[in-house]
Protein backbone atom coordinates (compact mmCIF):
# COMPACT_ATOMS: atom_id res chain seq x y z
CA UNK A 1 0.00 0.00 0.00
CA UNK A 2 1.80 3.49 -1.07
CA UNK A 3 0.54 5.91 1.62
CA UNK A 4 1.08 8.80 -0.08
CA UNK A 5 -1.39 6.96 -2.93
CA UNK A 6 -4.09 5.99 -0.51
CA UNK A 7 -4.24 9.07 1.28
CA UNK A 8 -4.73 11.13 -1.77
CA UNK A 9 -7.90 8.73 -2.77
CA UNK A 10 -8.93 8.60 0.86
CA UNK A 11 -9.08 12.57 0.49
CA UNK A 12 -11.12 12.65 -3.01
CA UNK A 13 -13.57 10.16 -1.43
CA UNK A 14 -14.26 12.13 1.70
CA UNK A 15 -14.78 15.78 0.16
CA UNK A 16 -16.34 13.97 -2.70
CA UNK A 17 -19.26 12.78 -0.16
CA UNK A 18 -18.99 15.95 1.34
CA UNK A 19 -18.20 15.39 4.93
CA UNK A 20 -15.52 16.45 7.08
CA UNK A 21 -12.70 14.47 8.70
CA UNK A 22 -14.21 14.50 11.86
CA UNK A 23 -17.56 13.20 10.43
CA UNK A 24 -15.56 10.27 8.32
CA UNK A 25 -13.74 9.61 11.75
CA UNK A 26 -17.27 8.64 13.61
CA UNK A 27 -18.44 6.18 10.80
CA UNK A 28 -15.50 4.38 11.36
CA UNK A 29 -14.98 4.59 15.45
CA UNK A 30 -11.48 6.48 15.07
CA UNK A 31 -9.63 9.35 15.85
CA UNK A 32 -9.87 12.59 13.27
CA UNK A 33 -6.36 12.88 13.40
CA UNK A 34 -6.15 9.01 12.39
CA UNK A 35 -7.94 10.25 9.75
CA UNK A 36 -5.92 13.46 8.85
CA UNK A 37 -2.97 11.57 9.21
CA UNK A 38 -3.56 9.09 6.46
CA UNK A 39 -4.64 12.02 4.28
CA UNK A 40 -1.20 13.50 4.51
CA UNK A 41 0.50 9.90 3.85
CA UNK A 42 1.72 10.21 7.18
CA UNK A 43 0.69 6.67 7.14
CA UNK A 44 -1.87 3.90 6.43
CA UNK A 45 -5.41 2.63 7.22
CA UNK A 46 -4.80 -1.19 9.30
CA UNK A 47 -6.14 -3.64 7.15
CA UNK A 48 -8.86 -4.80 9.48
CA UNK A 49 -10.56 -1.23 9.49
CA UNK A 50 -10.42 -1.10 5.76
CA UNK A 51 -13.47 -2.49 4.82
CA UNK A 52 -15.78 -0.24 7.07
CA UNK A 53 -13.40 2.90 5.68
CA UNK A 54 -14.45 1.53 1.92
CA UNK A 55 -17.91 1.34 2.81
CA UNK A 56 -18.40 4.82 4.75
CA UNK A 57 -15.89 6.17 1.14
CA UNK A 58 -18.24 4.58 -0.80
CA UNK A 59 -15.57 2.46 -2.81
CA UNK A 60 -14.15 -1.15 -2.62
CA UNK A 61 -10.64 -2.64 -0.14
CA UNK A 62 -8.83 -3.00 -3.64
CA UNK A 63 -8.95 0.63 -4.76
CA UNK A 64 -8.24 1.77 -1.02
CA UNK A 65 -5.17 -0.50 -1.39
CA UNK A 66 -4.13 0.54 -4.85
CA UNK A 67 -4.36 4.31 -4.64
CA UNK A 68 -6.50 4.33 -7.19
CA UNK A 69 -10.37 3.30 -8.28
CA UNK A 70 -10.83 0.75 -10.20
CA UNK A 71 -11.86 1.68 -13.90
CA UNK A 72 -14.61 -0.17 -15.37
CA UNK A 73 -17.20 0.35 -17.63
CA UNK A 74 -21.22 1.25 -16.34
CA UNK A 75 -23.64 -1.10 -17.59
CA UNK A 76 -27.00 1.22 -19.28
CA UNK A 77 -28.74 -0.57 -16.56
CA UNK A 78 -26.78 0.45 -13.65
CA UNK A 79 -26.80 3.96 -15.11
CA UNK A 80 -30.65 3.90 -14.83
CA UNK A 81 -30.56 2.67 -11.65
CA UNK A 82 -28.30 5.08 -10.45
CA UNK A 83 -29.76 7.77 -12.14
CA UNK A 84 -33.75 6.55 -10.09
CA UNK A 85 -31.98 6.19 -6.69
CA UNK A 86 -30.32 10.25 -7.29
CA UNK A 87 -32.84 12.44 -5.25
CA UNK A 88 -32.76 15.43 -2.71
CA UNK A 89 -29.69 14.95 -0.34
CA UNK A 90 -31.90 15.22 3.18
CA UNK A 91 -29.81 15.86 6.38
CA UNK A 92 -29.92 16.57 9.86
CA UNK A 93 -29.50 20.40 10.21
CA UNK A 94 -27.26 20.82 13.04
CA UNK A 95 -27.67 24.93 14.06
CA UNK A 96 -24.69 24.28 16.66
CA UNK A 97 -22.32 23.70 12.88
CA UNK A 98 -24.78 25.28 10.11
CA UNK A 99 -23.12 25.67 6.72
CA UNK A 100 -23.31 29.27 6.08
CA UNK A 101 -22.47 28.94 2.48
CA UNK A 102 -24.05 27.26 -0.17
CA UNK A 103 -23.16 24.78 -2.93
CA UNK A 104 -22.73 27.73 -6.04
CA UNK A 105 -20.99 29.88 -3.32
CA UNK A 106 -18.56 27.23 -2.70
CA UNK A 107 -18.18 26.59 -6.26
CA UNK A 108 -17.25 30.46 -7.37
CA UNK A 109 -14.74 29.97 -4.47
CA UNK A 110 -13.18 26.93 -6.73
CA UNK A 111 -13.34 28.55 -9.34
CA UNK A 112 -11.57 31.42 -8.28
CA UNK A 113 -8.89 29.52 -6.65
CA UNK A 114 -8.36 27.29 -9.21
CA UNK A 115 -6.85 30.45 -11.41
CA UNK A 116 -5.57 31.62 -8.22
CA UNK A 117 -3.18 28.20 -8.22
CA UNK A 118 -2.02 29.10 -12.03
CA UNK A 119 -1.18 32.23 -10.91
CA UNK A 120 0.96 31.11 -7.54
CA UNK A 121 2.61 28.39 -9.73
CA UNK A 122 3.63 31.11 -12.38
CA UNK A 123 5.14 32.56 -9.39
CA UNK A 124 6.95 29.73 -7.79
CA UNK A 125 8.18 28.37 -10.82
CA UNK A 126 10.89 31.52 -10.57
CA UNK A 127 11.98 30.70 -7.38
CA UNK A 128 11.79 26.72 -7.47
CA UNK A 129 12.18 24.80 -10.73
CA UNK A 130 11.45 21.44 -9.33
CA UNK A 131 7.55 22.59 -8.27
CA UNK A 132 5.67 20.06 -10.45
CA UNK A 133 2.13 21.38 -9.51
CA UNK A 134 -0.24 23.28 -7.05
CA UNK A 135 -3.79 22.28 -7.38
CA UNK A 136 -6.73 23.09 -5.17
CA UNK A 137 -8.10 19.80 -3.31
CA UNK A 138 -11.10 20.72 -1.20
CA UNK A 139 -13.17 24.30 -0.79
CA UNK A 140 -14.84 23.18 2.86
CA UNK A 141 -16.44 24.73 5.74
CA UNK A 142 -16.39 23.28 9.66
CA UNK A 143 -15.50 24.80 12.88
CA UNK A 144 -12.45 26.17 14.08
CA UNK A 145 -11.23 23.58 16.64
CA UNK A 146 -11.72 20.91 13.75
CA UNK A 147 -9.38 22.71 11.29
CA UNK A 148 -7.04 22.57 14.48
CA UNK A 149 -7.83 19.33 14.79
CA UNK A 150 -6.76 18.04 11.23
CA UNK A 151 -3.46 20.10 11.57
CA UNK A 152 -0.16 18.77 12.44
CA UNK A 153 0.65 20.18 16.35
CA UNK A 154 3.69 21.89 14.80
CA UNK A 155 3.30 23.41 11.28
CA UNK A 156 3.94 26.78 10.02
CA UNK A 157 0.97 29.22 10.93
CA UNK A 158 0.59 32.60 9.68
CA UNK A 159 -2.26 34.22 11.13
CA UNK A 160 -3.46 37.82 8.98
CA UNK A 161 -5.72 39.41 11.78
CA UNK A 162 -7.72 35.95 11.95
CA UNK A 163 -10.03 36.36 14.53
CA UNK A 164 -10.66 40.14 13.50
CA UNK A 165 -12.57 39.18 10.65
CA UNK A 166 -9.19 38.07 8.71
CA UNK A 167 -7.56 34.81 7.33
CA UNK A 168 -4.83 32.55 8.33
CA UNK A 169 -2.49 30.51 6.40
CA UNK A 170 -1.05 26.67 7.30
CA UNK A 171 1.70 25.31 5.62
CA UNK A 172 2.43 21.07 6.56
CA UNK A 173 6.14 20.73 7.75
CA UNK A 174 7.13 18.43 5.06
CA UNK A 175 6.41 20.70 1.99
CA UNK A 176 7.29 23.38 4.23
CA UNK A 177 10.68 22.34 4.33
CA UNK A 178 10.84 21.18 1.02
CA UNK A 179 10.46 24.72 -0.14
CA UNK A 180 12.67 25.42 2.29
CA UNK A 181 15.19 22.89 0.53
CA UNK A 182 16.10 21.11 4.35
CA UNK A 183 15.78 17.41 4.49
CA UNK A 184 12.65 16.48 7.00
CA UNK A 185 14.72 13.37 8.24
CA UNK A 186 17.58 15.23 8.74
CA UNK A 187 16.22 18.31 10.51
CA UNK A 188 12.65 17.29 11.55
CA UNK A 189 12.31 19.83 14.03
CA UNK A 190 10.74 23.51 13.28
CA UNK A 191 12.31 26.58 14.48
CA UNK A 192 11.57 30.15 14.43
CA UNK A 193 13.75 30.80 12.14
CA UNK A 194 12.05 28.20 9.25
CA UNK A 195 8.93 30.36 10.28
CA UNK A 196 10.34 33.65 9.03
CA UNK A 197 12.10 32.24 6.15
CA UNK A 198 9.50 30.33 4.63
CA UNK A 199 7.11 33.69 5.23
CA UNK A 200 10.19 35.64 3.19
CA UNK A 201 10.37 33.80 0.53
CA UNK A 202 6.65 32.60 0.05
CA UNK A 203 3.95 33.29 2.07
CA UNK A 204 4.37 37.24 1.51
CA UNK A 205 3.59 36.71 -1.81
CA UNK A 206 1.07 34.30 -1.36
CA UNK A 207 -1.14 36.43 0.49
CA UNK A 208 -0.97 39.28 -1.48
CA UNK A 209 -1.39 37.74 -4.99
CA UNK A 210 -4.62 35.89 -2.91
CA UNK A 211 -5.72 39.24 -1.59
CA UNK A 212 -5.65 40.83 -4.74
CA UNK A 213 -7.64 38.18 -6.99
CA UNK A 214 -10.01 38.34 -4.61
CA UNK A 215 -10.61 41.82 -4.66
CA UNK A 216 -10.74 41.09 -8.76
CA UNK A 217 -13.82 39.56 -8.22
CA UNK A 218 -15.90 41.73 -6.86
CA UNK A 219 -17.49 44.85 -7.29
CA UNK A 220 -14.90 47.15 -6.97
CA UNK A 221 -16.88 49.36 -4.49
CA UNK A 222 -14.91 49.31 -2.11
CA UNK A 223 -10.53 49.55 -2.15
CA UNK A 224 -7.94 46.86 -2.04
CA UNK A 225 -7.11 48.15 1.53
CA UNK A 226 -10.47 46.60 2.61
CA UNK A 227 -9.46 42.98 1.66
CA UNK A 228 -5.92 43.12 3.48
CA UNK A 229 -5.19 42.03 6.88
CA UNK A 230 -1.60 42.39 8.37
CA UNK A 231 0.14 39.59 9.48
CA UNK A 232 -0.07 39.74 13.30
CA UNK A 233 1.27 36.57 14.53
CA UNK A 234 4.06 33.92 12.78
CA UNK A 235 4.27 30.69 15.04
CA UNK A 236 4.91 26.76 14.69
CA UNK A 237 2.23 26.22 17.21
CA UNK A 238 -0.77 26.51 15.89
CA UNK A 239 -3.10 26.41 18.92
CA UNK A 240 -1.77 29.35 20.31
CA UNK A 241 -3.48 31.09 17.77
CA UNK A 242 -6.28 30.76 20.20
CA UNK A 243 -9.22 31.08 17.95
CA UNK A 244 -12.88 30.80 19.09
CA UNK A 245 -13.52 26.81 18.95
CA UNK A 246 -16.94 26.76 17.91
CA UNK A 247 -17.16 29.45 15.05
CA UNK A 248 -17.24 28.45 11.32
CA UNK A 249 -14.96 29.30 9.25
CA UNK A 250 -14.24 28.49 5.23
CA UNK A 251 -11.00 26.25 4.91
CA UNK A 252 -9.43 26.00 0.80
CA UNK A 253 -6.79 23.40 0.49
CA UNK A 254 -3.89 23.06 -2.12
CA UNK A 255 -1.81 20.11 -2.61
CA UNK A 256 1.64 21.30 -3.82
CA UNK A 257 4.29 18.63 -5.23
CA UNK A 258 8.05 18.94 -5.61
CA UNK A 259 10.97 16.16 -6.91
CA UNK A 260 10.95 14.88 -3.27
CA UNK A 261 7.53 14.72 -2.22
CA UNK A 262 4.00 16.89 -2.18
CA UNK A 263 2.55 18.45 1.05
CA UNK A 264 -0.45 20.93 1.96
CA UNK A 265 -1.34 24.47 2.08
CA UNK A 266 -4.09 25.48 4.05
CA UNK A 267 -6.29 28.66 3.74
CA UNK A 268 -8.55 29.16 6.70
CA UNK A 269 -10.86 32.09 6.41
CA UNK A 270 -13.14 33.24 9.23
CA UNK A 271 -16.44 33.43 8.80
CA UNK A 272 -16.91 37.40 8.67
CA UNK A 273 -14.46 38.11 6.40
CA UNK A 274 -16.19 35.76 3.68
CA UNK A 275 -19.39 37.16 4.38
CA UNK A 276 -17.84 40.47 3.58
CA UNK A 277 -16.59 39.28 0.53
CA UNK A 278 -19.57 37.00 -0.57
CA UNK A 279 -22.54 39.29 0.50
CA UNK A 280 -21.27 43.23 1.36
CA UNK A 281 -18.94 43.26 -1.83
CA UNK A 282 -20.41 41.46 -4.16
CA UNK A 283 -18.13 38.43 -4.82
CA UNK A 284 -18.19 37.13 -8.58
CA UNK A 285 -21.53 39.49 -9.01
CA UNK A 286 -20.83 39.92 -12.63
CA UNK A 287 -22.43 43.10 -13.35
CA UNK A 288 -23.58 42.09 -16.69
CA UNK A 289 -25.69 38.92 -16.02
CA UNK A 290 -29.02 40.28 -14.48
CA UNK A 291 -31.46 37.43 -14.48
CA UNK A 292 -35.45 38.88 -13.17
CA UNK A 293 -37.99 35.64 -12.80
CA UNK A 294 -41.07 35.94 -14.63
CA UNK A 295 -44.47 34.78 -13.90
CA UNK A 296 -46.94 33.75 -16.08
CA UNK A 297 -50.14 35.34 -16.23
CA UNK A 298 -51.72 32.54 -16.33
CA UNK A 299 -50.11 30.84 -13.27
CA UNK A 300 -51.97 31.39 -10.06
CA UNK A 301 -50.03 32.30 -7.06
CA UNK A 302 -50.91 30.77 -2.97
CA UNK A 303 -49.10 32.82 -0.49
CA UNK A 304 -47.31 30.60 2.16
CA UNK A 305 -49.73 29.28 4.90
CA UNK A 306 -47.62 26.96 6.35
CA UNK A 307 -44.89 28.25 8.72
CA UNK A 308 -42.39 26.76 10.60
CA UNK A 309 -41.61 28.67 14.12
CA UNK A 310 -39.69 28.47 16.96
CA UNK A 311 -42.25 29.82 19.01
CA UNK A 312 -44.66 32.63 19.55
CA UNK A 313 -44.26 35.30 22.42
CA UNK A 314 -45.63 38.58 23.82
CA UNK A 315 -44.88 41.85 21.76
CA UNK A 316 -43.97 44.06 24.68
CA UNK A 317 -40.94 41.75 25.76
CA UNK A 318 -38.86 42.42 22.39
CA UNK A 319 -36.63 45.49 21.69
CA UNK A 320 -35.43 45.81 18.34
CA UNK A 321 -31.56 46.36 18.85
CA UNK A 322 -29.23 45.16 16.90
CA UNK A 323 -26.78 42.54 18.38
CA UNK A 324 -29.73 41.92 21.15
CA UNK A 325 -30.10 38.21 21.64
CA UNK A 326 -33.59 36.89 22.23
CA UNK A 327 -34.01 33.78 24.40
CA UNK A 328 -36.70 31.37 24.01
CA UNK A 329 -37.83 28.61 26.36
CA UNK A 330 -37.22 25.81 23.45
CA UNK A 331 -34.36 23.18 23.96
CA UNK A 332 -32.42 23.03 20.63
CA UNK A 333 -32.83 19.06 20.82
CA UNK A 334 -36.97 19.53 20.93
CA UNK A 335 -38.77 19.54 17.56
CA UNK A 336 -40.31 22.89 15.92
CA UNK A 337 -43.83 24.25 15.54
CA UNK A 338 -45.49 23.72 12.13
CA UNK A 339 -48.33 26.03 11.99
CA UNK A 340 -51.30 25.58 9.29
CA UNK A 341 -53.17 29.17 9.27
CA UNK A 342 -53.79 29.88 12.78
CA UNK A 343 -53.30 26.29 13.89
CA UNK A 344 -49.91 24.32 15.24
CA UNK A 345 -50.66 20.91 13.94
CA UNK A 346 -47.27 19.22 13.48
CA UNK A 347 -43.96 19.38 15.59
CA UNK A 348 -40.43 18.62 13.12
CA UNK A 349 -36.98 18.06 13.16
CA UNK A 350 -35.11 20.53 10.66
CA UNK A 351 -33.39 19.22 7.91
CA UNK A 352 -31.82 20.20 4.78
CA UNK A 353 -33.18 19.50 1.51
CA UNK A 354 -29.98 20.01 -0.89
CA UNK A 355 -29.32 23.87 0.27
CA UNK A 356 -32.81 24.80 1.41
CA UNK A 357 -33.95 24.63 4.87
CA UNK A 358 -36.69 21.63 5.17
CA UNK A 359 -39.11 20.47 8.12
CA UNK A 360 -39.39 16.59 8.70
CA UNK A 361 -42.99 15.31 10.69
CA UNK A 362 -41.95 13.99 13.78
CA UNK A 363 -45.30 14.14 15.46
CA UNK A 364 -48.94 14.97 14.00
CA UNK A 365 -50.98 16.48 16.99
CA UNK A 366 -53.71 14.79 17.71
CA UNK A 367 -57.11 17.29 17.38
CA UNK A 368 -57.10 17.89 21.72
CA UNK A 369 -53.57 18.91 21.72
CA UNK A 370 -53.77 21.45 18.32
CA UNK A 371 -52.51 24.58 19.44
CA UNK A 372 -54.88 27.20 18.48
CA UNK A 373 -53.39 31.14 17.88
CA UNK A 374 -56.12 33.65 17.94
CA UNK A 375 -54.45 36.56 19.43
CA UNK A 376 -54.51 39.79 17.51
CA UNK A 377 -50.82 41.06 18.57
CA UNK A 378 -48.06 38.51 19.06
CA UNK A 379 -44.13 38.00 18.17
CA UNK A 380 -43.46 34.89 15.84
CA UNK A 381 -40.01 33.60 15.42
CA UNK A 382 -40.73 31.97 12.07
CA UNK A 383 -37.52 29.96 9.73
CA UNK A 384 -39.59 29.31 6.75
CA UNK A 385 -42.88 29.02 5.01
CA UNK A 386 -44.63 27.65 2.27
CA UNK A 387 -48.18 26.83 0.51
CA UNK A 388 -49.23 23.65 1.36
CA UNK A 389 -52.51 22.95 -0.34
CA UNK A 390 -55.42 20.45 0.72
CA UNK A 391 -54.00 17.18 -1.28
CA UNK A 392 -50.74 18.05 0.14
CA UNK A 393 -52.05 18.24 3.74
CA UNK A 394 -54.06 15.42 3.74
CA UNK A 395 -50.60 13.11 3.04
CA UNK A 396 -48.75 14.09 5.75
CA UNK A 397 -47.72 12.08 8.03
CA UNK A 398 -44.57 10.87 10.21
CA UNK A 399 -41.52 11.22 7.88
CA UNK A 400 -43.20 13.59 5.64
CA UNK A 401 -40.45 16.43 4.53
CA UNK A 402 -41.82 19.54 3.75
CA UNK A 403 -39.44 21.73 1.51
CA UNK A 404 -39.27 25.73 2.61
CA UNK A 405 -38.74 28.69 0.49
CA UNK A 406 -35.83 29.88 2.06
CA UNK A 407 -31.85 28.74 1.88
CA UNK A 408 -29.96 27.54 4.52
CA UNK A 409 -28.29 29.42 6.90
CA UNK A 410 -30.63 32.43 5.71
CA UNK A 411 -31.85 35.08 8.80
CA UNK A 412 -35.01 34.11 10.07
CA UNK A 413 -37.96 36.19 9.99
CA UNK A 414 -38.95 37.68 12.87
CA UNK A 415 -42.83 38.52 12.32
CA UNK A 416 -45.35 40.85 14.87
CA UNK A 417 -48.73 41.17 14.20
CA UNK A 418 -48.06 39.04 11.04
CA UNK A 419 -45.70 41.35 8.88
CA UNK A 420 -41.81 40.97 9.07
CA UNK A 421 -40.37 43.96 11.22
CA UNK A 422 -36.67 42.09 12.09
CA UNK A 423 -34.57 39.57 10.86
CA UNK A 424 -31.95 37.78 13.11
CA UNK A 425 -29.91 34.28 13.08
CA UNK A 426 -30.08 31.29 14.95
CA UNK A 427 -28.24 30.86 18.18
CA UNK A 428 -27.58 28.35 21.25
CA UNK A 429 -27.48 29.64 24.81
CA UNK A 430 -26.85 27.32 26.81
CA UNK A 431 -28.41 24.50 25.14
CA UNK A 432 -31.50 26.42 24.25
CA UNK A 433 -32.54 28.17 21.28
CA UNK A 434 -32.56 31.90 21.03
CA UNK A 435 -31.81 34.64 18.04
CA UNK A 436 -29.74 37.82 17.49
CA UNK A 437 -31.02 41.11 16.08
CA UNK A 438 -29.02 41.63 13.12
CA UNK A 439 -31.13 43.70 10.89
Amino acid sequence: MDAQKTGKLINFLRSKKGITQKELATLINVSDKAVSKWERGDGCPDVGILPLLAQALGTDVDSLLNGELAKREITPEEAEAKLKEQGPKIKIYDFKRPDYFGRNQLRDVWICFTIFCEKLKSDFAGIRKDLYSIQLCSVDQLTNDEFMQSIPQQSFFYSYDYNNNGFAIEVDPQIGKQLLRQDLKKYPELLECDVEFLQIAYINSFAKRMQELLYENTNKTNSLEEFEKPLTQKTMLPRSANEPNGQMCMLVSFEVETDNGKGYINIQFNYYYCINILSKYGFFNHDDLKLHQLTNIKAKHFDDNCFVEFGRFMPDSFDFEAGSIFVTDLNYNQPLNVVVGKDVKYKGQVVAVDENFAIRISEILPEDKIIHYDEDHYIALRLGGRYLSKEVEAKVQEGTVLELGVECGAPLDIIQDGKCVARGEVVIVDDTFGVRIID
